[in-house]
C-alpha cells in the first residue's frame, strides 16, 4: 500500500518533504501587512489572513523562491530525513530511567501551550496597562505565533500519524495512528522565542534567554521519551519559521526591534547628551 508505515520508514526524506511548501513560504521574506493595525481587535482578521497565506502558498509562484529553497528548505529536508532514519539509534543514547522521565516531564510543562500563552498574555497586559506599545506588540504577536504553531502541528500530526518512542515496539513508525511528529512543545516554544528574540534583539540577553529556554524545553521532551530527535528538530525549525513569519508580516517598523536596512547603516544618527553632541552609525 502506498501509505504504509514501511514505505514511510524506508523513505524518511518524504516525510520532511511534506513540510516543503510551508517552510518555503515562511522562510521567504513575507510581504508585510499593515503594521499600524496590530491591535487585539484586528487579531482575528490578521490571523485568518496569515493562515490563508501560509496554506495557499503551494499555489503561488513566489513560494518557490530559489534563495529560500537553497538556504532553508533543502538543508531542512536533508537533515530531517537523516534524523528520521537514525531515530531508533539516537533514542538509545540516554539512560532512559524512570527518574529521568519524571524530571524531564516537569521541565517540559513550561512548553505547554497554556504556559506559553500565559507568558505572551502577561507581556501584552503589561504593555496595555503601562502604555508600552512595544510590549503590547510582542505579547500579541507571540499569541498569534502560538496559534499558527498549534494549527501547523495538528495538521502535520494528522498527516504523519507517527508513533511515540514508548508506543508499541518503539519503532517510531509513520501512519500508525500516533501523534509524535513533529513535537508540539518544540514548535510552540521556538515560535514564541523567535518572536521575542526579534522584538528585543537590541537586548542580547532576551534572544539568548528565549532560545535557551526553548532548547531546554525541547530537550526535555526527548529525555522524557515523548519524542524522537527528528520530531524535536523539525518542530523547533518549524517553530522558528512560524515566529519569523509572524514577526516579519506584522511588526511595526516604528517600534524597537526592527532590523537595520543597508541604507539606514549609511545615515548617521545624531543625539544630544548634556552639553555634548553624539554622532553615530547603526551597524
Amino acid at each position: 500500500m502506498f501509505w504504509s508505515s514501511n514505505w514511510g520508514t524506508r523513505n524518511p526524506a518524504y516525510v520532511a518533504f511534506l513540510l516543503f511548501t510551508l517552510a518555503s513560504e515562511m522562510a521567504a521574506q513575507p510581504s508585510p501587512a499593515d503594521p499600524a493595525a496590530v491591535e487585539i481587535k484586528t487579531l482575528p482578521r490578521r490571523f485568518v489572513g496569515d493562515e490563508w497565506k501560509i496554506w495557499t502558498s503551494p499555489f503561488r509562484a513566489s513560494t518557490y523562491n530559489s534563495h529560500a529553497i537553497k538556504k532553508y528548505v533543502v538543508p531542512f529536508a536533508l537533515i530531517s530525513g537523516a534524523l528520521i532514519a537514525t531515530d531508533r539509534k539516537t533514542g538509545q543514547i540516554l539512560p532512559n530511567t524512570a527518574d529521568q522521565a519524571i524530571w524531564s516531564g516537569r521541565v517540559s510543562q513550561l512548553g505547554s501551550w497554556y504556559s506559553l500563552a500565559g507568558m505572551s498574555g502577561a507581556t501584552y497586559l503589561v504593555g496595555q496597562l503601562g502604555g508600552n506599545a512595544h510590549a503590547k506588540e510582542a505579547g500579541l504577536l507571540g499569541l498569534e505565533a502560538l496559534g499558527h504553531a498549534q494549527i501547523a502541528v495538528f495538521a502535520f500530526k494528522q498527516i504523519t500519524n507517527r508513533e511515540r518512542p514508548l508506543d508499541h515496539d518503539g519503532g517510531g513508525s509513520f501512519w500508525e495512528g500516533g501523534n509524535s511528529f513533529p513535537s508540539g512543545h518544540a514548535t510552540s516554544s521556538f515560535a514564541l522565542a523567535t518572536v521575542f528574540a526579534y522584538e528585543y534583539r537590541d537586548h542580547i540577553a532576551v534572544p539568548i534567554g528565549a532560545y535557551s529556554l526553548a532548547a531546554a524545553i525541547s530537550a526535555s521532551r526527548l529525555s522524557a521519551r515523548k519524542h524522537w530527535v527528528s520530531d524535536i528538530v523539525v518542530g523547533g525549525s518549524l517553530g522558528f519559521l512560524i515566529g519569523r513569519f509572524t514577526y516579519k508580516r506584522n511588526h511595526n517598523p516604528g517600534l524597537p526591534g526592527s532590523p537595520v536596512t543597508r541604507s539606514e547603516r549609511l545615515i548617521p544618527q545624531v543625539g544630544v547628551s548634556g552639553s555634548s553632541v553624539v554622532l553615530s552609525w547603526r551597524l
